[in-house]
């Protein structure tokens, strides 16, 4: 087969997706609730599961013209499911608004606008976990987020993704080998004995999941067949009757084959997206879980590496296919119908040697085929043991402005994997989640973004007295009235105190979460989780081999560390103004003190590489990471992270003008990336600055954003100096990088333009999006992103 055969289905299905609009899809929904009803008074874990598989006994089931790997959690091709027993209500509130919301829009139908009223909506009132997190939710973590000062417990996202699901064990045993691990487990329990009659229910629903799955391939299977029967082009006729076949074995049955790989794979990954809407089902490290199918197929002459290649191009589109049904304002914090599958290739294996395959190389060059917004693709780099070539392709695949792949240095996120309590040993096999966060397959549970929280508002409260100036309302802790702080100290005493405020107000409301969480079990993906299994105990429970406490994210660094040492330079090293002088200007935007904002704009800033800073760097996210780790939850110590999605813009809408020479109302700075513009001594200055934040304490992850101007790929030596770029940023212990190389001006048409640039790539933060997909303040903070024409 040549290549140009497979690249032109490959170009049919992109367009395809590009070309349909995400609309509501109820029908799942329709059928929980149904399920529901008809297993009123068993334990709620045998409803769920009941529910679950009576979705795949009922739901549709569609076969697309062209595909090779089929499934799709839905019934809609780009569709946005609604899960009512973690939240009903958030579809309520904007039934009227959804289909033109300024931030990912869903077309709901009449159809299923009815549906929802007279099915979903009289059952589930009162019934969701959001509900009574509402009732219970601490009053001043009320305050802070109703301030948007925290974004915590995101609506129509209350499952649990954010995790790396035991894919290995699915493909390599087959859902039948996992019914024997149940039986085995259940054979060793005694109703008669305390707590085994909970465990054994709980078996049960796993059982009744296993079935549902294996159900739902056989259902395919015989679509496949029905179409084959009807198709009267040979060649489609032949992969048809390939597909059925595919489908009558797995994921029921172990894996043979590559084909067979991918396939067991992706019906794993619609079954747990249905089962909870979710962001971030990861599917990891499959350069390494696939290989072996892989390589079996090349040596017995069964797979051509360009058919092998196809397969891997038609699951990437596949995996394009789903959008995140968000909240309007959760939209606002990763715009772009974001699904967070994250695809991880390089870095070692569990002895310590180099992991780097022929497959991590057609993993890459899937990503160039395809050129869609999903998966996400990560490269794990070891300086140590992976090689210049595969580098090279990565730096290849960086240059084509796509966004993709995220960087990681690899001893960075063993090193955080440890922190976390991991052994070292599966702290090497750790992979990226969602943005950036670290995960280990079939494993980990940790709600890794469980909050985010306004760094820019921190300061604000500083100068504010703890107020909040866009709702007047005493937001946080009376720190006392600036004017009368006689040192920096007393100033920096303030800055703390706010930050413990506003860090034990999340920690309160994770406490509530993780009670009410208990509710929202998950045994499809439970089932994947060996020692959900031995345990019989949900993941939602804590059954997964390691717990780890709730992940909470910081969003503004640049703008704390900005603002904080313009106070210090300004007011107290050099008196060139006083502090009642720069409250005055701050509480009026600047607006009439135009000296004093240039005043602050020409302060040293963070990402310049200067000294001063850089140590007020570490000491803020020093203090920071140390105050996190002080508080524990039912599952381990809360965690750090620094990964924003586009959660600064929102964020930024909440916060008057700063000490920084920022005006009031626009978006933070984004990830541990610089201020817009602020960053003028080159790329060579950002990584030293981000270097003096301790990432291995942020082990939830560190996001950096950058943006390359498209002369740099003029240069004849443009890859070899990404590539010394990317070994200096792991030399310098950055945990993470991600780029976008594209030409503003590109950028500024597509607004004026949206329809020439449907299949417009861009990374946002710590995902890519269609640029014409994402609300206007989210593209401006893109064009705003200081571009770089070379990696010094």
């Amino acid at each position: 087969m040549e290549k140009k055969q497979y690249l032109d289905r490959i170009k049919r299905l992109k367009e395809r997706v590009l070309n349909t609009r995400p609309e509501m899809d109820l029908e799942n929904a329709v059928l929980l609730t149904r399920g529901f009803k008809e297993s009123e008074g068993q334990p709620l874990a045998i409803q769920k599961a009941y529910s679950f598989r009576k979705q795949c006994t009922e739901k549709t089931v569609k076969i697309w013209d062209d595909e090779l790997i089929v499934g799709n959690s839905g019934s809609k091709q780009r569709g946005g499911l609604l899960n009512p027993d973690t939240c009903w209500s958030v579809l309520e509130d904007e039934i009227d608004t959804i289909s033109e919301r300024k931030y990912d829009p869903f077309y709901l139908t009449d159809i299923d606008r009815k549906r929802f009223n007279e099915e979903i909506k009289p059952y589930w009132k009162g019934r969701s976990t959001f509900e009574k997190w509402l009732v219970q939710i601490p009053k001043e973590t009320k305050i802070l987020r109703d301030c948007g000062v925290l974004y915590i417990n995101r609506k129509a996202v209350r499952g649990w993704g954010e995790t790396t699901a035991g894919y290995e064990m699915v493909i390599n045993e087959g859902i039948e080998g996992i019914k024997r691990r149940i039986e085995e487990t259940k054979n060793n329990l005694d109703i008669t004995k305390s707590g085994h009659y909970e465990k054994l229910v709980y078996l049960k629903a796993l059982s009744l999941v296993a079935e549902g799955i294996i159900i739902l391939s056989k259902r395919y299977a015989k679509e496949a067949k029905r179409l084959a029967q009807l198709e009267t082009d040979s060649k489609r006729k032949k992969e048809l009757e390939i597909i059925a076949k595919t489908c009558d074995r797995v994921p029921e049955k172990p894996a043979r084959t590559f084909r067979e790989a991918l396939q067991s794979l992706y019906f794993y990954q619609i079954c747990i997206f249905m089962e909870q809407n979710a962001a971030s089902y990861n599917p990891g490290r499959m350069d390494q879980y696939l290989y072996p199918y892989y390589k079996s197929d090349i040596e017995s002459g069964r797979i051509t590496k360009d058919e092998a290649q196809e397969l891997l191009d038609c699951l990437w589109v596949k995996f394009s296919e789903p959008c995140l049904f968000q909240d309007e304002v959760t939209a606002q914090f990763s715009a772009g119908y974001p699904m967070f599958q994250n695809v991880c290739v390089g870095g070692i294996d569990e002895r310590g040697m180099d992991a780097v395959n022929d497959l991590s190389f057609m993993i890459l060059q899937a990503t160039m085929d395809v050129q869609l917004y999903q998966p996400s693709l990560s490269v794990r780099y070891n300086m140590s043991r992976n090689s210049n070539a595969f580098l090279k392709k990565v730096a290849e695949v960086m240059k084509l402005g796509t966004g993709f792949p995220a960087f990681h240095s690899d001893e960075v996120g063993i090193q955080m994997m440890l922190n976390k309590g991991i052994p070292m040993r599966e702290a090497y096999n750790w992979n990226p989640c969602g943005c950036v966060e670290t995960n280990l397959a079939g494993k980990q549970r940790c709600y890794t973004s469980y909050a985010d929280y306004n760094l820019g508002a921190i300061v604000e409260f500083v100068m504010n007295n703890g107020k909040s100036r866009k709702y007047n309302t005493q937001a946080s802790i009376a720190t006392g009235d600036p004017c009368t702080f006689e040192t920096y100290n007393e100033f920096l005493g303030a800055v703390k105190n706010q930050i413990r405020y506003v860090i034990r107000a999340m920690v309160a409301g994770s406490h509530v979460n993780d009670d009410i969480g208990f509710e929202r079990i998950c045994p499809a993906l439970s089932l994947s989780f060996k020692e959900c299994i031995s345990s019989a105990k949900d993941y939602a429970w804590g059954g997964a081999k390691y717990n780890i406490g709730n992940g909470l994210d910081a969003i503004g660094v640049a703008d704390l560390v900005n603002s904080v040492y313009a106070v210090k330079y300004l007011v107290y090293d050099k008196k060139l103004i006083s502090m009642e002088k720069l409250v005055k200007a701050i509480s009026n935007d600047f607006e009439g003190y135009e000296e004093i904002q240039k005043m602050c704009l020409d302060v040293p800033k963070y990402g310049n590489d200067d000294e001063e800073v850089n140590e007020l760097t570490a000491d803020l996210f020093t203090f920071i990471a140390d105050l996190i780790e002080s508080f524990s939850g039912k599952f381990g110590h809360m965690t750090a992270g620094i990964l924003p999605v586009s959660g600064n813009t929102p964020f930024g809408l909440e916060v008057g003008a700063l000490p920084s020479g920022r005006n009031a109302f626009v978006p933070l700075a984004d990830g541990v990336s610089p201020t817009a513009g602020t960053d003028i001594e080159g790329m060579g200055a950002i990584i030293k600055s981000v270097s003096h934040i301790p990432h291995i304490r942020f082990n939830q992850g560190t996001l950096l954003n950058l943006k390359l101007d498209p002369v740099f790929n003029q240069n004849a030596n443009s890859t070899e100096s990404l590539m010394a770029f990317l070994k200096s940023m792991c030399s310098l212990g950055v945990f993470h990088v991600q780029f976008n190389v594209i030409d503003k001006e590109v950028l500024l048409d597509a607004q004026k333009h949206p329809e020439n640039y449907k299949g417009l790539l861009i990374r946002v933060a710590g995902y890519t999006a269609y640029f014409v997909e994402l609300g206007k303040e989210v593209q401006d903070d893109i064009i705003a992103r200081t571009a770089h024409a070379n990696a010094c």
